[in-house]
C-alpha cells in the first residue's frame, strides 16, 4: 500500500467513527472530537472541520493540522479544546494513532464519580487500563497538554473528571470499541448506583484475570469489519 492510498484509508476510518458516534446517539451536535494521526508525518493529524455534525463528515472534508494547531489542509478555524486535547496524545503517545473524545448523555454523569467501579463481565476488557484526570476548566490551556498526556500514561482509556471521556487505539476499530466498553462501564455504574440495591462487585482476583483473558478478543479486531459494513448499509457517503 503507497502512503497516499495509506493516508487515504486512515481518512475514510476516521470518517466511519464519526458516523458510528452519531448511530449510538454518542454524539454532541458539532462538538466533541475524534482525530487521527496523518500516516508518513511525526505530529500531524486529521479532525473534522468544525461546525460540520458528525453525519456530515466525510473523508474528503477532513482537515489536517499540524502540532501548533495551524490548518495544512482545509478551513483555518479549528476547535481550540479539540486541539489542546488531542495534541495532548499525539504529540507524547505516538503510538495511539486515533484518539477519540466523547461526551455521552448516557455515561457522562459518571465523570462525577471519584472512581467508577467494575461491576460486570465485559467491563473487565478495560480493568487496569483507565486513567483519570482532574477537571481544570475548558481545555484552552496548551499546558493542560502534558497533564492530559501524564495521566492516560499507558492506559487505553482517560476519564476526563466532570468533563467527558477519551480513548485511544492503534487502529480505529481498536479506539472505538474502547470508547464502547467505557460508555458500558459508565451505563452499568450509573444504573446499579440509582438502584439503591446493595452492590457485589465480585471477587477481587478475578478482574485481573478476565481482562488478561480478553487479550484473545482485542477490541476492534472483530468489530469493526462489520461496524464498516453498517455504514456501507446505512450510508456509505462517509467514504467519499
Amino acid at each position: 500500500m503507497s502512503l497516499e492510498q495509506e493516508q487515504e484509508k486512515v481518512k475514510i476510518d476516521l470518517a466511519a467513527m464519526f458516523r458510528l458516534t452519531a448511530m449510538n446517539g454518542w454524539d454532541d451536535t458539532i462538538w466533541n472530537h475524534i482525530t487521527a494521526r496523518v500516516p508518513g508525518s511525526a505530529h500531524h493529524f486529521y479532525m473534522h472541520r468544525f461546525g460540520l455534525t458528525y453525519e456530515e463528515v466525510c473523508a474528503s472534508n477532513l482537515i489536517k493540522v499540524d502540532e501548533e494547531g495551524n490548518v495544512l489542509e482545509g478551513p483555518s478555524d479549528v476547535n481550540t479544546a479539540g486541539f489542546i486535547i488531542h495534541s495532548a496524545i499525539h504529540l507524547n503517545h505516538p503510538n495511539n494513532k486515533f484518539v477519540f473524545h466523547a461526551h455521552p448523555a448516557s455515561a457522562i454523569a459518571a465523570t462525577a464519580f471519584k472512581e467508577i467501579p467494575f461491576l460486570v463481565q465485559d467491563s473487565a476488557m478495560l480493568y487496569g487500563k483507565v486513567g483519570y484526570h482532574d477537571w481544570e476548566g475548558l481545555s484552552v490551556d496548551p499546558d493542560e497538554r502534558l497533564r492530559i498526556a501524564d495521566n492516560l500514561g499507558d492506559n487505553s482509556c482517560l476519564v476526563m473528571r466532570n468533563h467527558g471521556f477519551l480513548t485511544v487505539g492503534d487502529t480505529a476499530g481498536q479506539c472505538f470499541m474502547h470508547m464502547y466498553y467505557l460508555i458500558r462501564l459508565c451505563e452499568v455504574a450509573l444504573s446499579a448506583k440509582a438502584s439503591n440495591l446493595e452492590i457485589d462487585s465480585g471477587p477481587e482476583h478475578l478482574w485481573p484475570i478476565a481482562s488478561k483473558q480478553y487479550e484473545a478478543f482485542s477490541p476492534g479486531v472483530y468489530e469493526w469489519p462489520g461496524l464498516l459494513r453498517r455504514c456501507d448499509r446505512l450510508d456509505p457517503s462517509y467514504k467519499h
